[in-house]
C-alpha cells in the first residue's frame, strides 16, 4: 500500500483525476467493504472540515449503508443511490454518497459476474468529489492515511 500511496502522490503532483484509482482497487481486492470502508472515512472528514449540513441531513444514509450493505440486493442499493442522487439542491457531499450507494451495487454484481471496475469507479469518483482542490494537502493527507491505516489493520487480522 505505501508504494501506491507514493505512486498516488505522483499522481497528483502531475494533476492528474482518478488518483484514488489506485487506492479503491487495492482496498477492494482484499474485499470491497474495505474500499467502501475509505470512501466512507473520506466523506466523514470532509464533512467535519467543511461543516456541511448537508452531511447531517445525510448522514443517515451512511449509518445504513454501515449497518445494511451486506444484505441489501445491488438492485436496493442502486434504488437507495438514485434516492439520494435526486434529493434538492445536492452538493459534493450528496454526490459523493450517492455514488457510494452505487459502488456497492456495482460490487454486488461484480460478486456474480466477476466484473469489479465499476464498483472502483464509482467508489473512485465518491472520494475524489470530496477533494475538490487536489493541491488540499491538508484533506488529502487525511485520506491518504486513512486508506493506509485501513489496509494495515486488515492485513495485521489477516496473516
Amino acid at each position: 500500500m505505501k508504494q501506491i500511496i507514493e505512486n498516488v502522490k505522483q499522481t497528483i503532483a502531475q494533476k492528474k483525476i482518478l488518483w484514488a484509482y489506485p487506492i479503491a482497487n487495492k482496498l477492494q481486492k482484499y474485499h470491497y467493504s474495505l474500499a467502501i470502508k475509505w470512501a466512507i472515512e473520506c466523506i466523514q472528514i470532509y464533512s467535519s472540515e467543511i461543516k456541511s449540513d448537508k452531511f447531517f441531513q445525510l448522514d443517515k444514509y451512511i449509518q445504513q449503508l454501515m449497518e445494511e450493505q451486506n444484505v441489501l440486493t445491488p438492485s436496493q442499493c442502486l434504488e437507495i443511490s438514485r434516492e439520494i442522487w435526486y434529493l434538492p439542491e445536492r452538493e459534493e457531499v450528496q454526490t459523493a454518497i450517492a455514488r457510494l450507494w452505487g459502488s456497492i451495487s456495482a460490487f454486488k454484481y461484480a460478486e456474480e459476474d466477476g466484473e469489479v471496475h465499476g464498483g472502483v469507479m464509482e467508489t473512485t469518483a465518491a472520494v475524489e468529489l470530496v477533494l475538490p482542490d487536489i493541491s488540499d494537502h491538508h484533506l488529502l493527507d487525511r485520506y491518504l492515511e486513512a486508506a493506509v491505516r485501513i489496509c494495515e489493520e486488515y492485513e495485521s487480522q489477516n496473516l
